[in-house]
């Protein structure tokens, strides 16, 4: 007779399709059956983290290590959760240990590498990525990411050879894509660089930060009508994009539609009232309507602000007549 499925076992398939909650409910189950599992605790630790509750799982997964130091995953799955509430430190401590532990897991590079890159130590982000590349050399993923790290360190013509490698392996990777766009962007390569964040694109119509990448380059190109177009598009699909809000408003005004930009000014600051760019461009926006008096006094706060577009704020208005 085949044995019963267990309490994990069912848990772990669950979890496979997606059910956090059902998961959770079983691994706690199993724990009640067996508290001293390291599979359990770290598998409860996992689908916790999943639901964002990344402190709760951090006590799992110690738990975890403490019966079980040698375990891998819960190192990774641990520095992961400690990155996520800020611990960059830690969590690369963690990631490295699991490395060590695991050295054939590309996974635990891949993700110290993002660790490494996000607290700027690019040197070691390269390494963490080199390693990732050399034990999955057809994954197109994390040598992309490595070109992340290469075009950070000022690599750029050997950035752009690595995103071509990975899109020799999966030409319809939109993340490569989307890379390569922006990286030939940078270089001056504008039509090029339209060309791989257009095919970016439509590999992945959601993604709003190639959206805008793509507005940045077609207006570079002095198409301003189709970067309008992919900025409202970008906003349709993210109200909530404040920067791109502002872009939008930025080529209303140069189109010498004020009232357009006002609106779209007006409503990034209803999410982020202290934006000096939209501040700037607002006052702007007001006097281009004839309301000079109005865009005079925004303009002149913010010249008072002491903020990044202070000094262009002071160079526009006019005195206080005060």
């Amino acid at each position: 007779m085949n044995a019963p499925v267990t309490e994990l076992e069912l848990g772990v398939l669950r979890h496979l399709r997606g059910d956090l909650e059902g998961a959770e409910a079983l691994y706690r189950a199993a724990l009640a059956a067996e508290p001293a599992d390291p599979v359990t605790l770290n598998n409860l630790g996992f689908v916790i983290a999943q639901a964002g509750r990344f402190a709760e799982a951090v006590t799992w997964y110690e738990r975890a290590l403490e019966l079980d130091a040698g375990r891998a995953v819960a190192h990774l799955n641990l520095g992961n959760a400690r990155a996520a509430l800020g611990d960059l430190d830690g969590g690369i401590e963690e990631l490295r240990r699991s490395a060590e532990l695991a050295p054939d897991n590309a996974t635990a590079f891949d993700n110290l590498g993002q660790l490494l890159l996000l607290a700027g130590r690019y040197a070691e982000a390269e390494t963490a990525w080199t390693e990732a590349v050399r034990l999955t050399p057809g994954d197109p993923a994390p040598r992309t990411a490595w070109a992340t790290v290469v075009a950070a360190r000022g690599r750029l013509e050997e950035a752009v050879g690595i995103l071509h490698q990975a899109l020799a392996l999966d030409d319809e990777y939109a993340p490569a894509w989307a890379q390569l766009g922006a990286l030939l962007v940078v270089r001056g390569d504008l039509a090029s660089g339209c060309g791989a964040l257009a095919r970016a694109k439509a590999l992945a119509p959601g993604d709003t930060d190639v959206r805008r990448h793509l507005a940045v380059a077609l207006l570079s190109l002095g198409r301003r009508d189709e970067a309008a177009a992919e900025l409202t598009d970008l906003l349709r699909l993210d109200p909530a994009a404040t920067e791109a809000r502002v872009d939008l408003a930025v080529l209303h005004l140069a189109a010498d539609r004020p009232s357009a930009a006002l609106a779209q000014l007006d409503r990034a600051l209803e999410k982020a009232p202290d934006d000096d760019r939209a501040l700037l461009h607002r006052g702007l926006a007001l006097r281009e309507l004839g309301r000079t008096s109005e865009g005079d006094d925004v303009l002149r706060a913010l010249a008072k602000s002491g903020s990044a577009h202070s000094s262009r704020a002071s160079e526009l208005s006019e005195p206080d007549p005060g």
